[in-house]
């Protein structure tokens, strides 16, 4: 094994990140797009909870508009449905 290898393993143990997708600003003030849990079918506001089981720290509202002021992208849920 070469030592590039063995570094690039230690710092990627392969975990899997969450991908952030790039939102125009332009895009962001005019399309009114689904991006959060509270837009989405699965997500129980009353339980704040996802029916599918993932995790809403990333992808609530909050977050997600946190992310987009830091970033300029937003972590969008590729199970995301709208009713």
């Amino acid at each position: 094994m070469s030592a590039g290898y063995v570094a690039s393993r230690r710092l990627n143990p392969g975990r899997k990140s969450v991908i952030l997708d790039g939102i125009h600003p332009r895009d962001y003030r005019t399309l009114k797009f689904t991006y959060c849990c509270e837009q989405c079918v699965h997500f129980d506001g009353d339980k704040v909870d996802c029916s599918m089981g993932f995790s809403h720290d990333l992808h609530g509202r909050e977050a997600q508009l946190r992310t987009y002021r830091l970033t300029g992208k937003m972590a969008i849920c590729r199970f995301l449905e709208i009713d």
